[in-house]
C-alpha cells in the first residue's frame, strides 16, 4: 500500500479512519479527528492487537501518539504534519504520505489544531493521551449547545 491508495480506499470506503489487521479491514469510521482512534481504543484488547496498520485523513502529532499507544507501526494518509513525523521517528513507525504540513490547522482556519497543540514537547504516548483528553473536555465545555 501507499498513500494514494490509501487515499482511494478511504473515499471507496467513505471513512476518514480505517485500521487493518494483516492487510484485511478490521475497522472503519467516519469520525473526524482522533474520535476514531477513540473509539477503537474502546474495543477488547484482543480485537486490537495483532499487526495493525491505520489509514487515515489526517495525521497530526495527536494522532500519531495515539497510534503509537494502540501499538501501530505502519500510517499511511493523504496529509501529515511535521510534528507528527518527527514523533513517528522518535517511536519508528512508518508514514507514508502525500503532503506535509507544518502542523495541523483547526476547524475555524485560523490557528493550530487544539489537540495538536495539546501534545507540544510531548512524546510519552500515556502522557499525550491524558493532555488529549484533557483538551476534548476543554473543547466540549466551549461547545455551545442549542
Amino acid at each position: 500500500m501507499n498513500a494514494r491508495l490509501a487515499k482511494e480506499l478511504l473515499e471507496t470506503h467513505e471513512a476518514a479512519c480505517i485500521i487493518l489487521r494483516d492487510g484485511e479491514i478490521i475497522f472503519t469510521h467516519v469520525g473526524i479527528g482522533v474520535k476514531p482512534l477513540l473509539a477503537f481504543m474502546e474495543k477488547p484488547i484482543d480485537e486490537r492487537s495483532g499487526n495493525l496498520t491505520l489509514v487515515d485523513k489526517v495525521i497530526g502529532k495527536a494522532a500519531l501518539l495515539m497510534a503509537v499507544k494502540l501499538g501501530i507501526r505502519n500510517i499511511y494518509t493523504p496529509l501529515v504534519s511535521e510534528e507528527a513525523l518527527d514523533a513517528a521517528k522518535v517511536h519508528g513507525v512508518r508514514i507514508d504520505a502525500l503532503e506535509t504540513v507544518p502542523y495541523i490547522i483547526n476547524r475555524t482556519n485560523d490557528g493550530k489544531c487544539p489537540l495538536e497543540q495539546s501534545v507540544t514537547g510531548v512524546y510519552d504516548p500515556e502522557e499525550a493521551f491524558v493532555k488529549i483528553k484533557q483538551a476534548i473536555s476543554e473543547l466540549m465545555k466551549n461547545t455551545v449547545t442549542l
